[in-house]
């Protein structure tokens, strides 16, 4: 079965460096996690008075207000099927400061839009649909999209003031042997809210269908964007 990064990607995902292809290459049908620790050189942004909005993110598993150089860093993937059936990729991202800070995603293939759907958070509270790119060095990029609150019923677009656009960059440098990743996260009119760039190692291991307790999110919402 071909993960949801190559359904989405099509024929560019044979461009993609190796190491790249491999770790967005996860599947159920696989029952293999990989599991990657390095150090976020750094992380920024977000101005004094959002502090205690991006705190309160922070309980969701959405945001985190902790900013730092030199902060250690693991993200575990998890390929699934969900409640639905449908195919998933969890990603638990842990910024390891004096207390353990998530910014936590679940991704999902949508037929209807031929893209990949973030649904963000522990309890899927925002979602949005993701623009995948083949980078020129063999790295993928992703760009997130108009940003919704996602209920049981509806979802509802987000006002630009109260939204924001993700862009994530990851590659791998072959003379480091180790992959590279930067992430900025922007509002239209108040600039960064969070950003980081570091490198990190991966291994990936069989874990048999059991997923950890922590991989599933709190409170699956019924995916009303696919």
């Amino acid at each position: 079965m071909p993960s949801i990064y190559e359904r989405a990607l099509g024929e560019g995902y044979q461009y993609l460096h190796p190491e790249i292809k491999r770790k967005f290459a996860l599947s159920s049908e696989q029952a293999v996690a990989s599991r990657a620790e390095g150090v976020m050189n750094e992380i920024w942004g977000g101005r004094i008075w959002m502090r205690p909005f991006l705190h309160l993110g922070g309980m969701k598993r959405l945001t985190f207000s902790e900013r730092g150089q030199n902060i250690p860093f693991s993200l575990e993937n998890y390929a699934y099927l969900n409640s639905c059936g449908q195919e998933c990729m969890a990603w638990i991202r842990k910024f390891h400061f004096k207390r353990t800070r998530h910014f936590d995603a679940t991704m999902v293939y949508s037929e209807n839009q031929r893209k990949v759907i973030d649904y963000l958070g522990s309890d899927q509270d925002l979602v949005t649909s993701l623009d995948i790119d083949v980078m020129s060095n063999g790295g993928i990029k992703l760009v997130s999209g108009p940003l919704f609150i996602n209920r049981e019923q509806k979802t509802m677009e987000l006002p630009s003031l109260f939204s924001a656009k993700a862009t994530a960059k990851e590659w791998f440098n072959d003379e480091q042997n180790r992959f590279h990743i930067e992430v900025d996260v922007q509002n239209r009119y108040f600039g960064t809210i969070f950003g980081y760039k570091g490198t990190f190692t991966v291994q990936y291991y069989d874990f048999n269908g059991n997923l950890p307790s922590e991989v599933k999110p709190r409170k699956e919402k019924s995916l009303n964007l696919l």
